[in-house]
């Protein structure tokens, strides 16, 4: 899932959804790519690019590898910008290892890293190596990637429609945003979404979840505006089919083109 395009996704017992490694879902390891194009009729038309993410699996973590290359046209030819970002994140939602880079024509200009721990029940913070000194506090409800990726799917599953809770993914020395996620049906122009034949095994018998979240800054003064919304066609085993990403001044979108299944942990 792509969590920030100019760097996505949820559980916490805030939500009324919490749920330890043995009841989780079971999100299954898989390398994905796509294609990203402009989102049609939006801003940032010209934009092109690709997007790369992997999921891996131990019996206490999930590790998330994504790469997002987008090529912007200039008066004289184009403009590379390259984010990367590696996520390890604790099976219960309380921990988190981040490590975000972005470069601009193969030059770093930006790099957040560090660690995000909750205690048991409570609140906690994230520390960060780089910018070294950097620290955020984290609300006891806050929640990181794969634990806001599980949230939607659990709501779906349990029929409701809608979610909103705290997200940090460490991209910035930043409180957490505001997520608020609207969960739906998958519109019709994207029911027929095709999954590549490497990877038809993960889809059999998925369900397609269908959702949108905003971004909102904790301390903005506009709350009407999101930082940045995004839009997904997610299997309810982790996989995206689809997704855009939409901000003021550029829409993306991008759709699978491959896929394929990584090994599954053994756990008693």
């Amino acid at each position: 899932m792509l969590t920030r395009a100019a760097p996505l996704l949820a559980m916490a017992a805030a939500c009324g959804l919490a749920a330890g490694p043995l009841a989780a879902q079971d999100f299954a390891p898989h390398r994905a790519a796509y294609n990203v194009t402009p989102l049609p009729g939006a801003a940032g038309g010209g934009v092109s690019g690709s997007y790369a993410y992997e999921l891996r699996a131990t019996c206490d973590s999930f590790t998330i590898v994504q790469r997002l290359r987008l090529e912007f046209p200039t008066g004289t030819g184009t403009l590379a910008h390259e984010q990367q970002s590696r996520i390890e994140e604790s099976r219960d939602g309380r921990s988190m290892r981040f490590d975000h880079t972005s470069t601009v024509s193969g030059r770093r200009t930006e790099r957040n890293a560090g660690e995000a721990r909750l205690a048991p029940g409570g609140a906690g913070d994230a520390r960060f190596s780089e910018p070294a000194g950097q620290s955020v506090a984290l609300p006891a409800d806050t929640l990181f990637p794969i634990g806001i990726a599980r949230a939607v799917v659990r709501r779906f599953q349990a029929g409701e429609n809608g979610l909103e809770a705290r997200f940090f993914f460490g991209d910035k020395a930043k409180p957490p945003r505001i997520a608020n996620a609207v969960i739906g049906r998958v519109p019709r122009r994207l029911a027929d979404l095709a999954v590549p034949e490497s990877g038809r095994a993960l889809a059999e018998g998925r369900q397609r979840v269908y959702f949108r979240v905003g971004f909102f800054e904790p301390d903005a003064k506009d709350g009407g505006t999101p930082a940045y919304e995004m839009g997904s066609v997610t299997l309810d085993n982790g996989v995206e089919l689809y997704g855009t990403h939409e901000q003021r001044d550029m829409s993306i979108e991008y759709r699978i083109v491959r896929l394929e299944a990584l090994e599954k942990p053994t756990c008693n």
